[in-house]
């Protein structure tokens, strides 16, 4: 009796009708299981994807300052110009020495250089407004007060130290007019030349800006004046701190 139950069951599953809602229930089963893989990996790839993202950019080096960039010379070509205030002392006439702290009220300087392969040249304009305690004579000229205006052409070195901190160094030629202050006419301004050299540090507050700390000394060399006279300006010493803007070319 069994035997004939299996056998009628073999012939029953041996019906094309069965066997076509077989396949389909196995094509159906293939692609749930297809798709559900599918959907897995969807998301561990855009995670994976994201990752990278992450590691490349923590990868991403920093990049330096434009302004004296080591490297190559396109890095190294550019102006800049700034304003600074300054601590001015003077020696003039007859060894008498001015000296004034007050850095917003003692005048203002200028400088423009144009920098190429950590050297500079730099145009700089010092105008200084300073009151001596006294009354001092100066070629049937007095006063307590003066005015010097120095035009100043230097070279430069920069080299870096770290990478926003510079040194510079450098000499120049002086141009200076001096007289005293409430006298307007061109012929009380006494024209002379002296040499001078300079040095100080720079540094970076962000990539354009950048604060210069500069101390100046000019010295009036007798063979640099075609007067026989005296020199009203001997000496000048300036500490200044200018605030720089630059452009790259």
């Amino acid at each position: 009796m069994k035997n004939n139950i299996y056998i009628s069951n073999c012939k029953s599953f041996q019906n094309p009708a069965i066997h076509k809602s077989v396949l389909k229930f196995l094509i159906f089963c293939c692609f749930i299981i297809s798709a559900g893989k599918s959907h897995g990996q969807e998301p561990f790839s855009a995670g994976q994807s994201e990752m990278e993202e992450r590691s490349l950019e923590t990868r991403t080096a920093t990049q330096e300052p434009d302004f004296f960039v080591s490297g190559t010379s396109a890095q190294w070509l550019g102006f800049y110009f700034g304003v600074g205030f300054r601590k001015v002392k003077l020696e003039v006439a007859d060894a008498v020495i001015i000296s004034d702290s007050d850095g917003t009220a003692n005048g203002i300087g200028f400088n423009l250089g144009y920098f190429w392969d950590e050297q500079v040249v730099e145009y700089e304009r010092q105008v200084s407004i300073v009151e001596h305690s006294e009354s001092f004579t100066y070629q049937a000229e007095s006063g307590q007060k003066l005015k010097v205006i120095q035009n100043n052409i230097w070279y430069i070195q920069y080299p870096k130290i770290k990478r926003d901190f510079y040194l510079h160094y450098g000499a120049g030629i002086q141009f200076t007019k001096t007289r005293f202050a409430g006298k307007e006419s061109n012929d009380s301004n006494k024209d002379e030349i002296a040499l001078g050299v300079e040095a100080g540090a720079s540094y970076f507050l962000i990539s354009n800006l950048l604060i210069n700390y500069r101390f100046s000394l000019g010295r009036q060399l007798p063979f640099l004046s075609a007067s026989a006279s005296s020199p009203f300006l001997k000496q000048s010493q300036l500490h200044t701190l200018y605030l720089n803007y630059y452009f790259p070319l």
